[in-house]
Formats: structure tokens, C-alpha cells, sequence
């Protein structure tokens, strides 16, 4: 094969990226977008259970180890929420970099 050609799916050499490559690539992109999402997602979900959790134990159970217990739970919590925010932006900014 020629430097430069590209072999698309039926066999023909065509100059460039062939239109299925294209589609291809830009729904392998959009996945990622999607998963980058799901993920921000994920982060929110977890850090409002950490702080309903934390919450719980701090109000619910007395006990100097259930406070501690729910403290470290409701900061673990407001720690990963900026966390995950940020993580998702950074993918973001790079998936719109590389495009």
C-alpha cells in the first residue's frame, strides 16, 4: 500500500480517511464523552452517599467512634465531590484538545 492511502472497508484505496474511519472515530469519541459523564456521575453519587452515611452516624449512633466514623465520612464526602468535578473537566478539556 501507498504512503498516505488508506483502505477502507471494501478494499479501496482512497486518499485520506475514508467516511466509515470517520464515523468510526467519531463515535468512539462520543463514548468517550458518555463514559466521562457516567463518570462524573459516579463521583456525585458516591460523594452524596459518603455525606448522608457520615450524616446518619453523627445524628443516629452515639458513641465517640460512630462521630469520628461520621465525620471522616462527611469529609471524605465534600472532598470528593470538588475532586470529581475537577477530573471531569480535565478529560474534557483534553477530549476537546484532540479533536
Amino acid at each position: 500500500m501507498q504512503p498516505g492511502l488508506v483502505t477502507g472497508g471494501s478494499g479501496r484505496h482512497s486518499a485520506g480517511m475514508s467516511a466509515e474511519t470517520e464515523v468510526r472515530d467519531r463515535l468512539a469519541k462520543d463514548r468517550t464523552h458518555l463514559a466521562n459523564e457516567r463518570t462524573l456521575l459516579a463521583y456525585v453519587r458516591t460523594a452524596l452517599a459518603l455525606v448522608a452515611g457520615g450524616a446518619a452516624l453523627v445524628e443516629l449512633v452515639e458513641g465517640p467512634v460512630s462521630d469520628a466514623a461520621g465525620w471522616m465520612f462527611l469529609a471524605a464526602g465534600a472532598l470528593l465531590l470538588p475532586f470529581g468535578l475537577w477530573r471531569f473537566l480535565v478529560v474534557r478539556r483534553h477530549l476537546r484538545g484532540s479533536g
